[in-house]
């Protein structure tokens, strides 16, 4: 009977013990050999991916030299809008830069650079309009007067002045005098103020009695300024007076010059209620 208990612990402890003990020993090599795989997987995506790459990027390439090349894409048209002084074979010009503009290579900044050098053009915008065409548009200056400095020239109604008048264009427009070109492009801010003022008597005149009649605005330092007639050479003489009132006073004399039955020089209205009239000088 003790050597049966002897026996059956033995039994039980060994048969416990033995299955909490053992383990399934791994294979020599294979978490090795797993690991190499996966390496070798990824280094065939990574090749794979990159050849798909660079084959994406010769295609591109090519593509876009078809597209350059390509005549379908040559600018075939120029859609601008109607101009005095800017014409569309100028534009093409610049378009085509000696060579034939190609939609995708023509630099539509570029051409809005060199077309803003126009002297009549004030503002431009180019864009593209696939698949060969260029809108183009155009703000011309517009000219109110002209300006007599080294020669003449071309203002427009912010007092800039953007062209030299040739033998070709046209002179029959007001003329201001009494500023000099240096204190003109120098911009000096008194020059420019009077400049200005200038500009302002002008377009009230030409709104107002003296219509298409007026020759000259003429600025001096000490006598203020003065308009002058187109048909007669008539100067009226307003000085400082407030802009407004210089015009009322212009109506008003108008009559009384043309009743003398013959051509006075000078009508001095600056002096409140009273008109001077005198030979010119």
């Amino acid at each position: 009977m003790i050597e049966y208990k002897a026996c059956h612990k033995t039994f039980s402890g060994t048969r416990g013990g033995g299955r909490q003990a053992v383990r399934k020993k791994a294979r020599p090599g294979k978490e090795g050999g797993t690991d190499r795989g996966a390496r070798l997987r990824a280094a065939a995506w990574i090749t794979v991916v990159l050849a798909a790459v660079a084959l994406a990027g010769a295609a591109s390439v090519s593509a876009y030299s078809w597209l350059t090349r390509s005549p379908l894409f040559s600018v075939r048209s120029i859609d601008m809008n109607p101009c005095a002084n800017v014409t569309q074979e100028e534009v093409w010009t610049i378009v085509r830069g000696g060579g034939k503009g190609n939609i995708w290579t023509v630099p539509a900044r570029e051409v809005s650079r060199k077309l803003a050098s126009h002297p009549w053009i004030r503002s431009v915008s180019v864009r593209k309009a696939f698949p060969d065409r260029l809108v183009v548009r155009i703000e011309e200056h517009r000219p109110v007067a002209m300006v007599n400095l080294d020669a003449l020239w071309y203002v427009n109604d912010e007092g800039k002045l953007f062209k030299r008048l040739t033998a070709y264009d046209p002179k029959n427009l007001a003329i201001v005098t009494g500023f000099s070109a240096g204190d003109l492009r120098g911009r000096d801010a008194v020059t420019i103020r009077n400049f200005r003022k200038a500009l302002d008597l002008l377009r009230l005149a030409e709104a107002g009695p003296l219509r298409k009649n007026l020759s000259e605005v003429h600025f001096d330092a000490q006598d203020g300024y003065t308009l002058v007639t187109r048909d007669t050479g008539l100067q009226f003489k307003v000085g400082g007076l407030d802009f407004q009132k210089a015009i009322r006073r212009v109506e008003e004399a108008l009559p009384r010059v043309s009743s003398l039955g013959h051509a006075p020089g000078i009508v001095d209205l600056k002096t409140e209620g009273r008109i001077f009239v005198r030979p010119g000088e």
